[in-house]
């Protein structure tokens, strides 16, 4: 079991050193979870290469002084902004070309900015068998570390590469990965879906507007984390019900993980400053952290001492268990990596899919239409049958991840040397691929502002169809062997809320059009005020 990592064990360490994050500790870090680049595979040259522009000719912003860095950065520094992050892009694109290079900064790592579709599929083909994506240092970090106590000698897949990467995601896909395991969780997921209706219609009320309140956004966090608490832990956390406590731990862990993006966001626009001594937002950072952990070790001790009947079927097995009975340390971290990372991913892109509906009447009457043919009554149950039958609403998620995908772009770190855009790209660079450009890019797709479910039809054979579209223009959830591996749960989770809301409402919005901004995650930047209106069939 896992009595070494109780929660009190936390707790007990929870004191920030204040030579936390110096160097040597953080360079054998980097050494290790890059250690697949080291590896002598003596690759010869791709095609291009002796003719292609050396890396040092890629165009970009070039190095500022330290005091340009601190004055452009002031800021956002203690104040979080939202980044209109498209329009800055797109202009990169227009000022630089295909290809662009941002170069260090204070001791971060140039990253090479690919725009091009080709040279994004490029990039993902030519990852290998172990891809290597860029790791949010600071987190990986804290847990092989800072609280290495807790972690052991396992941080979790979020904080390995190469073999060992591998190693965690053939212990995880066959739970994770498959919608026949995923489906079995739809009734408990329906449930969570129906709580939040609920907490609709009492919002509606409140005003004579039928108008969700201002932070209305913060209740798709908590039927988030609810759905993921269901599955990984088969706990009811109760932050959707209105009688919760504000500071009762699982609505304060809600705002935790936010706030935790928030520091990892200002942590990775800034000079890491924090490698060199703790610094005020690596102290937050660490606090808040440790609260996070607390909260969710403490729900997997709670899970962990029920006892569970072998006769059980595994099917009706929290992802906990079920990870459990075939690698301990991996059910442990993969469990709190999916209440943390699946909080706001998921929420967002709720939020933005709500707001595409109610800005566009014509498409939420189709998508209604199509729920009630197959769900004729709103007590119908959803079934894996019925929800195959849901084309279109499969469509809406697709179309609104298009233009506004939560992870609005990709990692890696090459693995051999490539030619992009006519440029030398050397073996252990790292590329951003900048994949909302391309989906939100005319060149790809007819028309890209407007909000068109119906270029996911396969019936659809016009201008609009995907069927014209390069397959690597849109990708939401990555690519390959390190495509999200939270997929398929946010796909389920994400159809059941919608056709839950939209069998129960018709949304309207009433207000200006929606700002969408990035704080290292991409979504809508203004509240959710929607109108609702009972559906009376």
């Amino acid at each position: 079991m896992f009595t070494k990592y109780a929660s009190r064990s936390l707790l007990r360490t929870s004191k920030v050193s204040s030579k936390s994050g110096v160097g040597p500790a953080t360079v054998s870090m980097r050494e290790y979870y890059y250690k697949t680049l080291a590896e002598d595979t003596k690759e010869s040259k791709p095609p291009g290469w002796d003719s292609a522009l050396p890396y040092e000719k890629i165009p970009g912003q070039k190095p500022l002084t330290i005091l340009e860095n601190l004055l452009r950065l002031l800021p956002v520094v203690g104040k979080l902004h939202k980044s209109p992050i498209l329009k800055m892009l797109n202009r990169s694109r227009k000022q630089y070309g295909d290809v662009v290079v941002s170069n260090s900064i204070l001791g971060k790592p140039d990253s090479v900015y690919i725009y091009n579709v080709k040279d994004i599929e490029n990039v993902l083909r030519n990852s290998g068998t172990y891809p290597v994506r860029k790791i949010l240092e600071i987190f990986v970090y804290y847990r092989r570390v800072v609280r290495k106590d807790i972690f052991q000698d396992f941080g979790g897949i979020l904080t390995v590469q190469g073999e060992d990467w591998f190693k965690v995601r053939s212990i995880v896909n066959p739970i994770l990965m498959q919608s026949k395991v995923i489906h079995q969780y739809m009734s408990k997921l329906e449930g969570v879906a129906n709580e939040l209706v609920e907490n609709m219609r009492h919002f509606s009320r409140l005003n004579e507007n039928h108008q969700m309140p201002d932070d209305f956004e913060n209740e798709l966090y908590k039927w988030a984390l609810e759905s993921v608490g269901i599955m990984a832990l088969n706990k009811h956390f109760g932050c959707l019900d209105l009688t919760t406590p504000q500071d009762s731990d699982p609505k304060k862990l809600v705002s935790a993980i936010l706030d935790t993006f928030d520091h990892l966001y200002l942590i990775e626009i800034t000079p890491p400053l924090w490698k060199l001594f703790s610094t005020p937002l690596y102290k937050k950072f660490v606090k808040n952290l440790d609260f996070i952990n607390s909260v969710i070790i403490k729900s997997i001790d709670e899970a962990l001492a029920e006892p569970i009947d072998d006769s059980i079927p595994e099917h009706q097995l929290s992802i906990l268990h079920r990870l459990g009975k075939r690698d301990k340390k991996v059910a442990f971290t993969m469990v709190i990596d999916m209440l943390i990372s699946g909080l706001d991913t998921t929420g967002k892109t709720l939020g933005s899919i709500l707001y595409f509906l109610a800005k566009n009447p014509e498409k939420q009457a189709k998508l209604r239409e199509e729920i009630l043919k197959v769900l004729p009554e709103k007590d119908s149950d959803i079934t894996a049958e019925r929800l195959e039958k849901l084309s279109y609403l499969r469509a809406v998620i697709k179309e609104s991840t298009r233009i506004a995908p939560a992870a609005f772009v990709s990692f890696r770190t090459t693995v051999k040397d490539l030619v992009l855009g006519g440029y030398q790209i050397p073996k252990g660079t790292n590329v951003t691929l900048v994949s909302i450009c391309t989906s939100n890019s005319s060149e790809h797709f007819k028309d890209p502002e407007k909000f068109m479910p119906e270029r996911w039809l396969r019936e659809t054979d016009d201008e609009y169809s995907f069927k014209k579209v390069n397959p690597f223009a849109s990708l939401p959830f990555g690519y390959g062997p390190r495509k999200c591996i939270g997929m398929r749960f946010a796909n389920l989770e994400l159809e059941l809320a919608l056709i839950k809301i939209i069998r129960s409402f018709e949304l309207s919005w009433e207000h200006p059009d929606m700002e969408f901004a990035s704080h290292l995650l991409y979504g809508i930047s203004n509240p959710l005020k929607l109108t609702v209106k009972e559906v009376t069939k």
